[in-house]
């Protein structure tokens, strides 16, 4: 058992505290800090230039949007090339999201080797909720996550699958998915 030392003052222990306390709380605000950093915006016209020119199927993009939305993500990969993940895409892949004003992912995704499994990746294990919507010059079935998070508008046409996803509402998504646009292969 230690002995108490009669010399010690409150000064000590308050010393003693200081010392404790100055690197907890630079540690705490270290890690407090929020930065309010404006998302990057991904250049999508150089990705989709090449898209055009390679993809075997017509893309799909936003169109008229506003300068409040930010494209923050774009890719484009040949069945095989290296995708988004390091791996071998699967399929001829495309993929464009945007960050909506209030901070909202809304992405497109497009595989001509979809299926199943690209359908459940993408829409987070989604499920079928019923209902079709028209846009875009396609029909898009509703799927829904297991977690009701995420929401998701499937189309299947011409052996190309089309995802169109967000964590909102399909109010919302359907509004975004009305937004989308074609883009014509450059068949030069």
């Amino acid at each position: 058992m230690a002995a108490h030392n009669r010399k010690s003052t409150a000064r000590d222990m308050f010393i003693s505290m200081a010392v404790i306390m100055v690197p907890v709380l630079l540690i705490v605000w270290f890690f407090t800090q929020t930065t309010d950093h404006d998302p990057e915006a991904a250049d999508i016209a150089g990705v989709l230039t090449r898209a055009r020119a390679e993809s075997p199927y017509p893309l799909l993009v936003a169109q008229g949007l506003g300068d409040d939305w930010t494209p923050v993500r774009v890719a484009f990969a040949k069945d095989g090339q290296p995708w988004i993940t390091k791996d071998p895409a699967v399929g001829d892949s495309w993929q464009v999201g945007y960050l909506s004003p209030d901070g909202t992912y809304f992405g497109v995704q497009q595989r001509n080797d979809g299926g199943a499994r690209f359908i459940a990746s993408v829409t987070r294990d989604g499920a079928p909720v019923g209902g079709e919507v028209d846009a875009a010059g396609r029909s898009w079935e509703r799927f829904e996550s297991s977690d009701g998070r995420t929401r998701s508008l499937v189309s299947e046409t011409d052996n190309v699958t089309s995802i169109v996803t967000a964590d909102t509402d399909f109010l919302e998504l359907e509004a975004f998915a009305a937004t989308l646009a074609q883009v014509e292969l450059d068949q030069g």
